[in-house]
């Protein structure tokens, strides 16, 4: 068998124009997606660090400012359960709430940090000041406030 030059394209494209605008679009809704996922998870966990210690009572007073994060291999972040107060005062979810209630409350919030990674850093790397490595692991201290006042959209 001889080859042949082909008789016609092999498939259908749309115009290069129409292509490159669609690419530039997607990219963009992309990184907008990205970076609201950012802020938002940024939100969450202060929210939960305030569920965490007043037992989901959102109206209750609590005195938490930062929290721990550490990232994982994979970039994304993940909260420990250390926390320190307005003064600067560190503590831990354990020694303010018990162990079993503490642990039951970072399971929960580490649903969520993890999307806090790599890809948003933009959105969370001014809300954190970094700390000495933890277990080998790059360790943050977020700021609640700043990471509340985040807006959702």
């Amino acid at each position: 068998m001889t080859n042949q030059a082909p008789q016609s394209p092999a498939y259908p494209l749309p115009d290069g124009q129409a292509i490159s605008t669609a690419a530039h679009e997607a990219l963009n809704a992309h990184f907008a997606a990205v970076a609201r996922l950012g802020r938002v998870m940024a939100v969450v966990t202060a929210a939960a660090v305030r569920d965490i210690l007043t037992d989901n009572d959102h109206d209750a007073p609590f005195d938490a400012a930062h929290a721990e994060l550490v990232e994982a291999a994979d970039g994304s972040l993940h909260g420990t359960g250390r926390y320190w107060t307005a003064d600067g005062t560190e503590t831990s979810f354990t020694e303010a709430i018990g162990e079993h209630e503490a642990a039951m409350g970072v399971f929960g919030m580490n649903e969520w940090t993890p999307y806090l990674g790599y890809e948003n850093q933009d959105v969370w790397k001014p809300l954190v000041t970094k700390l000495p490595d933890r277990n080998g692991q790059p360790a943050y201290r977020l700021d609640l406030a700043k990471a509340a006042a985040l807006p959702l959209d």
